[in-house]
């Protein structure tokens, strides 16, 4: 088992000595974000020069040297292979490699008691996510947490992809597929804006913005119906090997599951058709509309579609070759990658002045730009909807959403496949944004929604505690 990955001792093991005990499956465990951690606490506790993994003789042990010397002629006095048996307690203890970075040198993040926000709830977050990162469910993560305009932690855990030399997952730079928060940052916020503009109605038929789905109940489905997944439209379909043609043609001949109205089924090809019936409404492309009046206004450099295979601070989502930059999703990936339901790419700085600006009213840094109604109006829970608003979730009484029980009734949020998430809390002015790429090689059950409602609920601790 050759590699060329880095490990080293935990903290406070000598050079030449590792001393651990009760064995652990090191064999299985020894994932790329735990070599770095591995490595680094080696040099931290004065290691020297990085140690590479050798070898592993059965299950429990792995053997370790220091790398100066390996392919050297000269080797050093410390390149005798080091047996090292560690604890699962120890191994669990082990930080994760973070970027450490609390915001990029062009901004800054707010003092946590300066905000009202606990610092050991906070931190409760953060260790929840390392340690799913170290139960193999995830390469690695990036979170943040702000109150109304003002973010208080950024923080980034792990690695971005499970290869040798991965980076580690950096706040602001680490650039993830958002999957179905899609629907919300880019379909649902350019509605908005047409709909604060006049040029889309709520309430009219689909039909009069995508004439091609009309006749029979088709003509009963209105652009409130396609938002709240009311409209009767299947979930999706399995057209991933469909042209572009193929696709829309099936989306604008889908048969309606049930009458529109009557029953809550959220649905892909209902915000695939929402996208069309609003570029339409605007006469050009969508990523124009957000690019001009959201992303731009706010600065938020690494959103957009189409990153592409080239990208290499995106973080992978699959395992086969192609999912680094390319979206996730099938049907979008046979749109072209641009697509109503998914297809955007973000970092969670980013992600965090999008949040910050909708706990602020609409307006961030000067720049407005969405109206206060607006986002009351869209984010309030709608008749006959279950937990759903105009494009948004709401909080699951029952705590089994993502939001978790401890959140406000009145917060608003969505997901996204590939693990990602992003909640505001109108009543705390709170908001929490947790981008992950799960769906690379998960080593465990997924617990993504779990980890999901744990954050938010830390998140809502932590104000409820520090008042």
């Amino acid at each position: 088992m050759l590699s060329s990955l880095f490990v080293a001792a935990i903290a406070m093991a000598s050079p030449d000595t590792v001393p651990f005990a009760e064995p652990v499956l090191l064999g299985e465990t020894l994932s790329p974000p735990v070599m770095a951690a591995l490595s680094q606490s080696w040099m931290d506790a004065g290691g020297g020069d990085r140690v590479s993994l050798l070898g592993a003789e059965d299950a429990t042990r792995a053997v370790l040297m220091p790398a100066s010397g390996m392919f050297s002629s000269n080797p050093s006095p410390r390149s005798a292979p080091t047996e090292v048996h560690v604890s699962f307690a120890t191994y669990a203890a082990m930080p994760l490699p973070s970027s450490g970075i609390a915001g990029a040198p062009d901004h800054t993040v707010s003092e946590v008691a300066e905000l009202g926000f606990s610092a050991a709830d906070l931190e409760k977050a953060v260790k929840a996510i390392d340690a799913e990162v170290h139960r193999g469910a995830m390469p690695g993560a990036a979170l943040a947490v702000g109150r109304r305009d003002h973010p208080v932690l950024e923080k980034g855990i792990g690695t971005v992809d499970l290869s040798l030399n991965s980076a580690t997952v950096d706040p602001d730079y680490t650039i993830y597929d958002l999957a179905s928060l899609t629907k919300v940052v880019a379909t649902t916020t350019a509605v908005m804006l047409l709909w604060e503009d006049g040029r889309i109605d709520l309430d009219a038929p689909v039909r009069r913005y995508v004439p091609e789905f009309s006749g029979g109940n088709h003509d009963l489905v209105t652009i409130r119906h396609l938002l709240t997944h009311t409209s009767g439209l299947p979930a999706g379909g399995d057209w991933e090997r469909l042209s572009h043609e193929e696709i829309w043609s099936r989306v604008h001949s889908a048969r309606l599951q049930w009458q529109p109205g009557t029953r809550m089924e959220y649905s892909d090809i209902g915000f695939m058709l929402l996208w069309e019936a609003a570029e339409n409404a605007y006469g050009a492309p969508i990523p124009e509309l957000l690019e001009n009046r959201v992303f731009g206004p706010l600065e938020m450099k690494y959103t957009n579609f189409l990153p592409g295979p080239t990208c290499v601070r995106c973080a992978p989502t699959d395992e086969r070759p192609g999912y680094r930059g390319v979206v996730h999703d099938p049907i979008a990936r046979g749109l072209g990658g641009v697509a109503g339901h998914a297809g955007l790419f973000s970092t969670a700085h980013d992600l965090s002045r999008f949040a910050a600006m909708l706990a602020n009213g609409g307006e961030l840094d000067g720049v407005r730009v969405l109206n206060p109604a607006t986002i009351k109006l869209f984010t309030q829970r709608q008749p006959g909807a279950g937990v759903r608003a105009l494009g948004w979730e709401t909080p699951d009484e029952r705590g089994v959403g993502s939001g978790g029980l401890s959140i406000s009734p009145g917060s608003f949020g969505h997901t996204g496949f590939t693990g990602t998430s992003l909640w505001v809390d109108p009543e705390r002015g709170t908001w929490a944004v947790l981008l992950t790429n799960r769906t690379l090689h998960p080593q465990g059950a997924n617990r993504i929604q779990e980890l999901r409602r744990e954050v938010n609920t830390l998140v809502a601790h932590s104000v409820d505690s520090a008042r």
